[in-house]
């Protein structure tokens, strides 16, 4: 993958992570839905870019607000009124959790690639005859 992809992909998945979470709680009446999903998506983005915790957990909360306010303006069918002001407190659990998702990837001592080698090593110290062939 070419590095310029692999950059626009570190914006394009908190968003579109973000937008899918804002698109299925338009038909919920309360935020604990999107809320449970930012949280748990907020720790693995983190995890997986932690130098930009912030960014992702702004990109993926802040969406949240903005669809409100989309539905609100375009008078979407919905079960309820949406608040944008509401929806504005979801960023601080993407937030937390991205953050928190940065400190435990800076924590631990295994990055994906490392894992991948060490199961690799381990997968091939487990045929008895690897070091006669």
């Amino acid at each position: 993958m070419k590095p310029g992809v692999r950059a626009l992909l570190r914006f394009f998945i908190p968003a579109g992570i973000g937008l899918l979470v804002a698109l299925a709680d338009l038909g919920n009446v309360d935020l604990l839905f999107a809320g449970t999903l930012l949280l748990l998506l907020g720790f693995v983005v983190g995890w997986w870019w932690p130098r930009q915790w912030w960014l992702s957990g702004l990109l993926m909360g802040g969406i949240l607000p903005l669809v409100q306010l989309w539905a609100l303006t375009t008078q979407f069918p919905m079960p309820y009124v949406p608040d944008p002001l509401q929806g504005l407190l979801l960023l601080f659990p993407a937030l937390l959790m991205a953050g928190f998702g940065a400190i435990v990837h800076q924590k631990t001592p295994y990055t994906p690639a490392a894992l991948r080698a060490r199961l690799r090593r381990a997968r091939q110290a487990d045929y008895h005859d690897y070091e006669q062939s």
